[in-house]
């Protein structure tokens, strides 16, 4: 062990092994799993921990999980009954405790090599649904946590390898899509498998010290390279705020307020003290997503490539006043955590860090998952259906480069969903998907484009979502201009109104159950970034070639940027 431990080449080797072992759950979970929001959007994360509960190695995965496993893990080891046996499997999804919301369910494997319990697999994944009072959750208009799924504490589902029946069939009766959830559930055990078959192998070639070995040269490694890059850090506090802006009801908006801090020993403190109390609306963010929004902002700004571990979080403090906006208590809802509320949470610790950093000040995105569920019956009694929608949208421009387009947010790490998938699975046709032109926040560096999707629903159905800053944009820095704010609109016999128009709305982002019609086109506005600088500084070949692009309108170029064509010859 002693050599392993000073073999630097030889660690780096058995750290590089575990990090891959986490990809192999990756890889297994979208070939296995059943619903486009795995195996193609792949909306899961996945990681491995040592017998202790401390976080070896994630996948990159999705921020709002950066950080949360751990808090989930430790309520398994908490509530579990008896000491961890092979083949047992656990679920969770508390948002009150280590979850972040209800969709987001954690599968929990524990793993033994040559006997002996070693550590533990887990996979957070989003069911397509977990019942509720809206086909595929996301209601805006929810006011009490039960109304928005099934809450599930630590459950056993395989105890020593037997599937426990009972728990698979309470399960089951109270989500839709039943098929759908379990083939998902079982590629979420089955990437947890795979990573005890690795850890297996690692301790058949190491032994057990290789083992221990791996583990700390991971956890090192991550450690000093987080304490290199939070040196960077001036010695002193910075703030940010920023807000949610309403719930279904018109109310907010709602402050979210913290304060950045690096102690003397390296941690670094983020307090949400001033923070607003937690409201009756999907608006509130879980613990566990807000230490992520933290955890995900300052890895962004210190050093985008390190590795994220136990190494490096146990370094991060998170405070927040129990029964704030981002600590909820029982029964505030909590489904649209991992949306708006998250991104909302990193955005203020963005604009901290931008005053401590502000030679990597970043301008705001459009933030938000524009998260939207369908439901219905299939025409001729064929079943039932459910889609479930996010979406990318523009990112803020920094000094230096432009902001990036149809990108995900901080708080997520999605991929775009085939469209052509979603024709074949779903009674809905695509119309449009393209960059949303003029969407942009002007500056000397543009913010990135936003996005527009317009599909037609073939059969009547039900329509839901929870999202934000559709009053609000994304603001601009240094003198930048804001990005266009996100949207929702129905188009009805070739006239198209927004969403909180057509229906007489109180918001125009939170809603539930409201009654689209075959033939109705539903349109998705992804908001664009923010600028940063003056948008008289750009470059005058940057505004040419945003012009030739369609990503600026003439009367922009001319009106925001100061730039008129040459007439052509």
């Amino acid at each position: 062990m002693s050599t392993i431990e000073t073999d630097a080449f030889t660690a780096e080797i058995l750290r590089s092994y575990l990090v891959n072992t986490v990809k192999e759950m990756v890889i297994t979970t979208t070939r296995t799993a059943y619903s486009t929001c795995f195996c193609h959007g792949e909306d899961f994360t996945c990681g491995i921990f040592d017998a202790d509960g401390r976080m070896i190695a994630q996948d990159q995965g999705v921020g709002v999980h950066a950080g949360g496993l751990e808090l989930a893990i430790a309520a398994v080891m908490r509530e579990a009954a008896g000491p961890s046996k092979p083949g047992d499997v656990y679920l969770h999804n508390d948002p009150y405790d280590g979850g972040t919301h209800q969709a987001d369910v954690c599968v929990v494997r524990p793993i033994f090599a040559e006997g002996v319990h070693v550590g533990f697999a887990t996979n957070r994944g989003h069911w397509s649904d977990v019942g509720g009072m809206a086909p595929g959750g996301w209601s805006g208009v929810a006011q009490d946590i039960v109304q928005e799924g099934l809450l599930l504490p630590a459950v056993q589902l395989y105890d020593g390898g037997e599937l426990r029946e009972d728990v698979r069939r309470m399960v089951l009766r109270n989500v839709r899509m039943k098929h759908q959830c379990w083939g998902d559930m079982q590629a979420q055990i089955a990437s947890a498998i795979a990573a005890e078959r690795r850890i297996q192998a690692l301790v058949e070639r190491n032994g057990m010290a290789g083992y221990e070995a791996a583990i700390e040269a991971a956890l090192s490694y991550s450690r000093r390279r987080f304490l290199a890059a939070a040196e960077q850090l001036p010695a002193r506090a910075a703030t940010g705020e920023d807000v949610m802006e309403d719930t279904a009801t018109g109310e907010g908006p709602f402050p979210i307020r913290v304060r950045i801090e690096q102690l003397p020993d390296g941690t670094v403190v983020a307090d949400f003290a001033g923070t607003s109390p937690q409201a009756l609306a999907p608006i509130n963010c879980t613990y566990a997503s807000t230490r992520a929004a933290v955890i995900g902002s300052l890895i962004t700004m210190l050093d985008p490539d390190l590795p994220l571990n136990a190494g490096v979080t146990q370094l991060i403090d998170v405070r927040a006043p129990l029964g704030c906006m981002v600590n909820p208590v029982y029964p505030a809802p909590c489904f649209g955590t991992t949306a708006d509320p998250a991104a909302r949470a990193a955005e203020v610790v963005l604009r901290a860090l931008s005053d401590l950093l502000p030679d990597r000040a970043v301008a705001g995105s459009y933030s938000t998952g524009q998260n939207v569920t369908g439901g219905g019956q299939r025409p001729g009694g064929e079943g039932e259906f459910l889609w479930y929608s996010y979406q990318a949208g523009g990112c803020g421009a920094f000094a230096g480069g432009d902001g990036n387009s149809a990108m995900w947010h901080i708080m997520a790490n999605s991929k775009n969903e085939s469209c052509e998938a979603w024709e074949a699975r779903y009674p809905i046709r695509y119309r449009a998907f393209a960059l949303r032109e003029g969407s942009a926040g002007a500056g000397r560096w543009r913010g990135g484009l936003g996005t527009e999707r317009r599909w037609e629903v073939e059969v009547p159905t039900r329509l839901s979502a929870t999202s934000g800053h559709h009053r609000l944009e994304a603001h601009g820095l240094d003198g930048g201009r804001g990005g266009a704010p996100n949207g929702f609109a129905i188009e009805r016999g070739g006239e198209q109104l927004a969403v909180q128009e057509r229906y007489g709305l109180a918001s125009p982002s939170k809603f539930a159950n409201l009654p689209l019609q075959a033939g109705d086109v539903f349109v998705s506005l992804q908001g664009g970034g923010g600028g940063f600088g003056d948008p008289r500084e750009r470059d005058r070949d940057a505004i040419a070639a945003d012009l030739l692009a369609g990503y600026i309108t003439p009367e922009e170029a001319r009106d925001v940027y100061g730039y008129e064509e040459e007439p052509r010859a």
